[in-house]
Formats: structure tokens, C-alpha cells, sequence
């Protein structure tokens, strides 16, 4: 088996294992589940940084276990519609930006930052928001004056967008 194979199958493993375990608690467990919910996406958005640090991509499959975590709690727990209307609101708007100008955010941290918003509540969408663009402004900084400038420095957002929810999370 060559090492991307194995690499890609490592990849969907952890990410299943974890929607798995929602699932597993979500039924059996039912008055854990939004622990288990916070700390698989937690997990999750932990290994998008490592990736997103490392080859600057979000995987897409990241986006599909919150996604499928979202979903199944939206369905089976609860369906907060407002969460979900301002995820797509920000995706759009997001989006947009993207289509602007490409090189300011990539569409895997678009997805991620909708889908985190879906996770929390609707008033804490600002504070998130704020806090993810505070962290990588902050982090760009400091790459900036490592480097002595301001050009071509790229900073990952899915350690910030982490970081922020894992801050905001309740």
C-alpha cells in the first residue's frame, strides 16, 4: 500500500471514529451528549490545524464529520434554525471574498468557520467571528516581523478558528 493510501486512510478513520462515537452516545448516553458533541469537534478542528499548519489545505472530510455531527444533532437533539441561517449568510459573505480576492481566505476555512457557527449558539457568532480574524491578525504579526515582511506570509485559520471556539464554547 503506497503512503498516500495509507495516509488517506488514516485520515478517514479519524474522522469517522469520531462521528461514530457521536452517534454511539447520541443513543446510549443521551445526557452526555453535549459534551461528547463539543469534545469531538474539538478533536476535529484540532487535526484541520495540523493539517491546515502543514500544507495549508482543510481537509474536506474535517468539514464532513462536523457537518455530520451538526446534522445529526440538528435532527435528533436541536434545531437551532437561526445558527444555521447565519452560517449561510456567512458563507455567502465569505464566499464573496473568496471570489474577490482568493489569496485572503481559502474555501476550506470558509466552511470551517460556517460549520463552527452552526456549533454555537447564535449570540456568540460575533464574539467568534471576532476573535478568529483577532487571533490570525495576531499570528500574522508576529510571522511578519519574524520575517522582516510583509510579503507572501501565510497564516493558517483553522489554528485560530479553533482556538476561538474552543474559548467560546459553553
Amino acid at each position: 500500500m503506497s503512503k498516500k493510501r495509507i495516509r488517506r486512510f488514516l485520515i478517514v478513520t479519524a474522522l469517522l471514529i469520531p462521528l461514530i462515537l457521536y452517534l454511539v452516545v447520541m443513543f446510549v448516553l443521551p445526557e452526555t451528549e453535549e459534551e461528547a458533541r463539543k469534545v469531538l469537534i474539538i478533536i476535529i478542528l484540532i487535526i484541520s490545524s495540523i493539517f491546515d499548519i502543514r500544507e495549508q489545505k482543510v481537509p474536506l472530510l474535517v468539514c464532513t464529520a462536523i457537518l455530520g455531527i451538526n446534522i445529526m444533532h440538528a435532527v435528533f437533539v436541536m434545531f437551532n434554525l437561526t445558527s444555521w441561517i447565519i452560517s449561510i449568510v456567512l458563507s455567502a459573505i465569505l464566499l464573496t471574498v473568496y471570489v474577490i480576492n482568493k489569496d485572503l481566505i481559502g474555501l476550506g476555512d470558509i466552511i470551517l468557520v460556517a460549520l463552527c457557527v452552526q456549533s454555537l449558539l447564535p449570540g456568540d457568532t460575533l464574539k467568534f467571528l471576532f476573535l478568529t480574524f483577532a487571533f490570525s491578525t495576531f499570528y500574522g504579526l508576529i510571522k511578519c516581523i519574524k520575517a522582516k515582511s510583509v510579503k507572501n506570509i501565510a497564516v493558517p485559520l483553522s489554528p485560530c478558528i479553533a482556538l476561538a471556539f474552543i474559548l467560546l464554547i459553553h
